[in-house]
């Protein structure tokens, strides 16, 4: 009968859950949308290197994609701009053809529309607008990804230029400052920034940069490009939590208006992640997991919806939650296999 209830939470969760909380390994790839060519050319290069010219061209004769992300469906979405209006579209990922999605409006101040997120948390897409030849401030957004309308968050988020955006898989929203070179968080109900290191000193260039979060390993990647004298692309990892970058290598003179990471499923060696499962769900005072394989577990962390270490004690398969709030909570379980996260509700 045990065995039957953890069969059945399993299947509930996987059925519901998000690309972050699907079974994904490392990914070995980023759709990117070069605009050092025109016109520009889209494809894909290895997370690994060579990082000039792309891996794989798919197309080069593409619209230019602004800033763009997958939805859990694996759908590529990306902003064009078709004057007077920015158009919402799909990016057929065989061709690089952008298909019509939406008009986009709601748009503070006809900024720059060039950064477009998904919340793997609420399966929600997030925009970012900014002015780069003014630097009058970013706006954070809502999409609604059927109307194309942008809901402002806030009056401003108090980042002079914000040249790149992502979310990870935990819900929190990360943005790149081009003046100052900082790395900032933006509270997503506030749309409020606040830095958390720096990155560049110098800044960046005010367009042509992105970042995109592997949904795999919850690791952010970045090509951002430098603004001492020629203007170079570098390849880097991001520490979030103080800003430092990794560098991977060097980008050339290319610049990149889209810059994209799919997660990609695990082989089948690797698919006893699935009988990891974590009951009971919705639960009261503890969080036991299941791990009939042995897979080693190197970190277990349980977060609130707004991305924050709950400190919940991880102790021989057991999650304490008795002194947490009423709420639903992400779970994330660091293997030797890849991450799980699973959506955990506190009864």
């Amino acid at each position: 009968m045990k065995n039957l209830l953890l069969f059945t939470f399993l299947f509930a969760l996987i059925a519901a859950n998000t690309k972050a909380q699907n079974l994904l390994g490392a990914a070995t790839d980023v759709y990117v949308m070069e605009t050092f060519t025109n016109p520009g050319q889209f494809g894909t290069i290895p997370l690994a290197g060579p990082y000039y010219p792309l891996g794989t061209v798919i197309t080069g004769n593409a619209f230019t994609m602004l800033g763009g992300d997958f939805n859990d469906a694996g759908e590529l979405y990306t902003f064009v701009y078709q004057a007077p209006d920015y158009v919402l579209g799909i990016v057929d990922l065989s061709t690089g053809a952008v298909n019509y999605a939406a008009t986009v409006s709601g748009n503070v101040g006809g900024q720059f529309l060039s950064q477009l997120s998904f919340n793997t948390t609420n399966n929600t897409f997030y925009a970012l607008s900014a002015d780069p030849n003014n630097n009058s401030g970013t706006q954070f957004y809502e999409v609604n990804i059927t109307t194309g309308v942008l809901t402002p968050i806030g009056a401003g988020t108090g980042i002079l230029n914000g040249v790149a955006m992502e979310i990870d898989n935990n819900g929190n929203v990360y943005v790149a400052d081009a003046n100052t070179g900082n790395l900032y968080t933006v509270d997503i109900n506030t749309g409020v920034g606040s830095v958390v290191g720096n990155m560049l000193p110098n800044g960046m260039y005010p367009v042509r940069s992105g970042f995109s979060i592997d949904p795999g390993t919850n690791v952010m990647y970045a090509v951002l490009q430098n603004r001492e004298g020629a203007i170079w692309s570098t390849f880097y990892t991001v520490n979030l939590s103080n800003g430092a970058l990794t560098t991977l290598g060097f980008g050339g003179s290319r610049k990149y208006s889209l810059f994209a990471i799919n997660g990609e499923s695990l082989g089948v060696s690797e698919n006893d992640l699935a009988l990891v499962s974590v009951y009971p769900n919705p639960a009261t005072n503890k969080l036991y997991i299941e791990n009939p394989t042995g897979v080693a577990l190197k970190n277990v962390t349980l977060f609130d919806m707004l991305g924050r270490d709950t400190g919940s004690i991880f102790s021989n398969g057991e999650v304490n939650i008795e002194n947490l709030v009423r709420g639903a909570y992400i779970l994330q379980l660091e293997t030797e296999n890849g991450t799980i996260t699973k959506k955990i509700v506190k009864e």
